[in-house]
């Protein structure tokens, strides 16, 4: 797995590349938990258009991490135009625990909630 990170205004933009495993599932909780607890930021937007692969430990880090956001008055954006992650979202119900934070295309982020945090 790669992780990649970049500011966008409140947003933190989060892009993950290849298979998502357990040791690199527990990678990814670490960063989150650096970028939440130490850099601030409560707002994170996951690019998953490169995920090949993700374990049950990550799908765990993504929940979790959701309530741990969602505490501090923020949130977990995905992103992702990929067939086989949008497969797992559907099939574990990712629409209901991500109530309207699952977006296909970024366009669709930023028009659906990037252009409204700025205004």
């Amino acid at each position: 797995m790669e992780i990649s990170a970049t500011n966008t205004d409140k947003f933190k933009v989060i892009k993950l590349v290849g298979k998502i495993m357990w040791d690199d599932a527990q990678e990814l909780d670490r960063r989150i938990r650096h970028i939440v607890e130490d850099e601030g930021f409560c707002h994170l937007v996951f690019n998953m258009d490169e995920v090949s692969f993700i374990c049950s430990g990550g799908i765990g880090v993504l929940v979790y991490n959701l309530k741990k956001v969602r505490e501090k008055d923020g949130g977990i954006y995905i992103v992702s135009a990929n067939e086989y992650f949008n497969y797992i979202c559907e099939t574990l119900k990712f629409d209901v625990i991500f109530n309207g934070c699952l977006f296909k295309k970024f366009e669709d982020f930023c028009e659906g909630v990037l252009d409204k945090s700025v205004k």
